[in-house]
């Protein structure tokens, strides 16, 4: 059985964030998250609205839980978390039943 977790996130960004300044706070983040235990992939799209989705790859659900918690007080992840709006965000984990 596949123990791998995919972390899915929806998200608008706060009104005057331009796409230029996001993308470059994600690839900041980017350090970060490839340093944790049981990270994979990492990818942030746009949707025809403007709204985002996210999807990141974890080996398991503990390290995807360990590595928020632990990113949660990183300068880079906050600096790339503050163009999010926050009500508009919404995230769950996902366990991976097939890959291919």
């Amino acid at each position: 059985m596949n123990r791998n977790v995919l972390e899915i996130s929806s998200y608008s960004l706060l009104a005057g964030v331009d796409e230029r300044q996001f993308v470059r706070a994600a690839d900041d983040a980017m350090t970060v998250l490839r340093r944790q235990r049981g990270f994979l992939a990492r990818s942030i799209a746009q949707a025809e609205d403007g709204s985002w989705t996210e999807i990141v790859h974890w080996l398991d659900r503990a390290s995807a839980s360990a590595a928020s918690q632990r990113l949660a007080g990183n300068p880079d992840a906050a600096a790339f978390s503050a163009l999010i709006d926050r009500p508009s965000f919404q995230s769950g984990y996902y366990p991976v039943a097939y890959s291919g």
